[in-house]
């Protein structure tokens, strides 16, 4: 596989990647979602006061009842120091690194994110321009809560304390634990919704739009009916509606069994049109030869990935339809995955020099160890 530095590689596939934008725009100018209807106004400032008051943040219209509760008063002090500290240690370098190294591709305007859980937060940083965001987990939607009402009831207290549970990983290590999930997006926390409201509101973004959605073995989505709802469609902007952008999370299986019993994310993939994939800490699913459909569908309709070593395996990308720049360094998975080491990987790096990868992620989140690959597809 001949590899060229970054700084050479970029410039010539850009055209290539920036053809393929505008073929994806077009193809997504109807894409097959369900209207994203706003919320009548009194609904809207509800939903982001809580959006905020979840983050930490003062609302953003009058003052919300629970900015004087001395518990929410220390929940921001923490949350708020956790944010400082990932801005300083990891988003500020993403922005950074995102333009320069992707900013050809940030043009493509679909992303899918399977093995997200909620985690609008990284891929947002990475792909800011994104209108279309794909999002799969296991775990289920729950509903955005309403901290005033929380607040009358007594909750609040124990409520904050539980999405501080379910947002502690991710705010130190830059992913969710699996195997916590199950625990954390349950009981009062009784889902998803809230942690990404968290992230919207942090990244400076009004909540539009809600709705709970049915997706078909085709791709396509009806609205549902919040109980028995496997997907979610938010629509949210950066204060103007005119550049709205959607995220759909789907509560679906994407084993082989899973996809078989319902092929809809990936045909929905493939209805979004050519987009790029983000793959971080995916748990080296796509290594089983289980996760292959989705695997496939990743290789097959996307123009470009970008995935830590957990991703997609190195052996998949093929030289004659696959340019792949190396970043960071590539130290092997950890301890619970040592199984799924690369040594084919590690030559690649042997080989090459890779550029800088000036952040951790991923399941190695100390910078000097982290690695990311950049994929981008052959015309």
């Amino acid at each position: 596989m001949k590899i060229r530095p970054a700084r050479l590689l970029i410039p010539i596939l850009a055209g290539l990647l920036f053809a393929a934008s505008q073929a994806a725009r077009a193809q997504v100018d109807n894409p097959p979602l369900i209207p994203a209807t706003p919320f009548p106004d009194d609904v809207a400032r509800q939903v982001n006061a809580s959006a905020h008051g979840l983050a930490g943040l003062a609302s953003p219209g009058d003052k919300s009842p629970w900015e004087s509760d001395s518990d929410w008063l220390a929940y921001q002090d923490w949350i708020n120091g956790r944010w400082l500290y990932l801005n300083r240690v990891r988003l500020n370098a993403m922005r950074t690194w995102s333009s320069s190294a992707l900013g050809d591709m940030r043009r493509l305007g679909t992303v899918y994110y399977p093995f997200s859980g909620p985690d609008i937060l990284y891929v947002d940083t990475l792909f800011p321009d994104s209108k279309f965001l794909l999002m799969a987990g296991l775990e289920p939607i729950g509903s955005m809560p309403d901290l005033a009402q929380l607040q009358q009831q007594g909750k609040l207290p124990s409520y904050l304390t539980q999405i501080k549970t379910s947002l502690y990983t991710i705010l130190a290590a830059s992913f969710f634990k699996t195997k916590d999930m199950k625990n954390d997006f349950s009981g009062q926390v009784d889902g998803i919704l809230p942690a990404m409201a968290v992230f919207l509101a942090h990244q400076g973004y009004t909540i539009d739009s809600i709705h709970y959605v049915s997706l078909h073995g085709d791709g396509t989505l009806t609205e549902h009916a919040q109980a028995g709802a496997n997907g979610v469609q938010i629509g949210y902007d950066d204060g103007d509606r005119d550049d709205l952008r959607i995220a759909l999370y789907f509560q679906v299986d994407l084993g082989n069994d899973g996809v078989k019993s319902n092929p809809g994310y990936v045909n929905l993939m493939h209805r979004l049109g050519a987009g790029v994939c983000y793959l971080k800490a995916a748990s080296y699913l796509l290594y089983d030869d289980y996760f292959s459909s989705i695997r496939d569908a990743i290789l097959n309709d996307s123009v470009a990935v970008v995935e830590d070593d957990s991703g997609v395996p190195y052996k998949y990308f093929d030289p004659a339809k696959w340019d792949v720049t190396p970043y960071g360094n590539y130290t092997g998975p950890i301890n619970l995955f040592k199984e799924h080491n690369q040594p084919d990987l590690a030559a690649f790096y042997a080989r090459n020099v890779p550029s800088p990868l000036p952040f951790g992620t991923g399941y190695k989140f100390v910078s000097n160890q982290s690695s990311i690959l950049v994929a981008r597809k052959k015309n």
